[in-house]
Order: structure tokens, then C-alpha cells, then sequence
């Protein structure tokens, strides 16, 4: 299970999810758009997990191997990537190359005239997130919950390893509850002190618009080794 839980702290880091608290704590009323961001993404998110979790299951091999569990090479493969992201996002040139250095809110809703209805689409969302629709919260958790690498990966573990259902299905649970933690800490610190929280949600924004990338850098660096380490160990 320390697999699952170090894969679910990689998931937790990434630019997006970072973005919409960032984008959700920015608002007037915060909390219910965190809720209904939370529960939009905990329910899709474990949803889609054991329906990947039957797929894999369904599959005689994952990630090359039919072996009960992940060889070295899986946790080598997964650290190099984590290590790789982490190099692209902690340079300036890497996150324009990805498309991530671009300010999150455009605060406006007019279009250039060769901009596409993907990004028309995405910018309505954003401002629909920052008037405070709660629908585009629900939107916004259940888009961040669509699995990623990461998501995969821990899943594959779990189907290699043979968990019995239940086990299996508590563990998507918890990489869920792991994968969320950054729209946890602000409902759970507003659930404890809410005034506190209001007066601390101005400066925890600041600081993130100016260091998310690097937060998300230096996690996913340090899981990265981690796994490398793990798999390097294994040979």
C-alpha cells in the first residue's frame, strides 16, 4: 500500500488541481465551491478507479509483465517520468513548451478571432468558477478527476498484486482521499477555524500563484527518486 499512498501524493501536485483551489479560494463564499468541487471529484475519481481496476484484472499483463507484482523496471519507468515532469515544470521554458505558464483567470469572456471552442469552452468555465457556480465547481472536481498517469499506475499495482475486492476498492479510496488533499486541507481547516482560515486564504493565494509550479516540481522530484530508488533496489 506505500506505493499506492506515494503515487497518490504525486497525483495530488499537479498544475491544474493547484489552479482551481487556487481560482476556488480566491472567492467571496469559498466553501461551498470547495465541497462541490471536492465531491464531484472524490465520486468520479473512485468511480473511474474500479472500473480501471476491472479493466486490468480483465487483462493478462500490465505495464509488460504477467508477473503477480511490479517488477523494478515499472518503478524505474514511473520515477524517470516523475522526474522528467518535475524537470519541465520547474523551468520556465519547460512550462511553455506544455502550455502551463499562462495566468489561470483571463477575467473576460471575449475570444480572438482564431482562438478554438476548446479554449472558448475553457475560458466560460473559468469565469463561471470565479462567479461562484457551484455547478462549475462539480464541473471543474469531476474534470481534475479523470485518471492521470499516476491514477494508472497505482491501479495496475493494485490489480498485479492480486488485493480482494474490498481491499482493493478501499485502496482506490484512500489514493482518492490522497489525491484530494489539497481542496481537504482548506475544507477541513475552514470546518475548525473559519475566521482564521478567511484571514490566511489572501496570503496562501498569493503564494501559490507565485510558487505552485515549484511545489509541484519538488514533490513530484523527490517521489520520483523515491521510485527510482525502490526500483533500483529490487534489481
Amino acid at each position: 500500500m506505500g506505493t499506492v499512498l506515494l503515487l497518490g501524493l504525486a497525483a495530488a501536485v499537479y498544475p491544474q488541481l493547484l489552479a482551481v483551489v487556487v481560482v476556488i479560494l480566491t472567492r467571496p463564499n469559498p466553501r461551498p465551491l470547495l465541497w462541490a468541487c471536492y465531491l464531484g471529484s472524490l465520486v468520479v475519481n473512485v468511480a473511474c478507479g474500479i472500473l480501471v481496476l476491472v479493466v486490468f484484472r480483465s487483462s493478462d499483463s500490465m505495464l509488460g509483465t504477467s508477473s503477480r507484482r511490479l517488477g523494478p523496471a515499472a518503478y524505474l519507468l514511473i520515477g524517470v517520468v516523475a522526474v522528467i515532469v518535475a524537470g519541465v515544470v520547474a523551468t520556465s521554458r519547460g512550462r511553455e513548451l506544455i502550455g502551463r505558464d499562462r495566468p489561470v483567470l483571463r477575467g473576460r469572456t471575449d475570444q480572438a478571432p482564431g482562438e478554438s471552442r476548446v479554449g472558448r469552452v475553457k475560458a466560460r468555465a473559468e469565469v463561471a468558477l470565479t462567479e461562484g457556480s457551484l455547478a462549475a465547481a462539480v464541473a471543474a472536481g469531476a474534470l481534475l478527476a479523470i485518471p492521470g498517469p499516476f491514477d494508472f499506475f497505482a491501479i495496475g499495482h493494485l490489480a498485479r498484486n492480486g488485493y480482494p475486492a474490498l481491499v482493493a476498492g478501499g485502496a482506490i479510496v484512500v489514493f482518492a482521499l490522497v489525491k484530494f488533499l489539497l481542496i481537504e486541507i482548506p475544507i477541513l481547516s475552514y470546518a475548525i477555524s473559519p475566521e482564521e482560515t478567511s484571514e490566511k486564504v489572501s496570503r496562501f493565494s498569493n503564494w501559490m500563484h507565485a510558487h505552485k509550479m515549484t511545489v509541484v516540481a519538488c514533490v513530484v522530484a523527490l517521489i520520483g527518486i523515491a521510485l527510482i530508488a525502490k526500483g533500483i533496489s529490487a534489481l
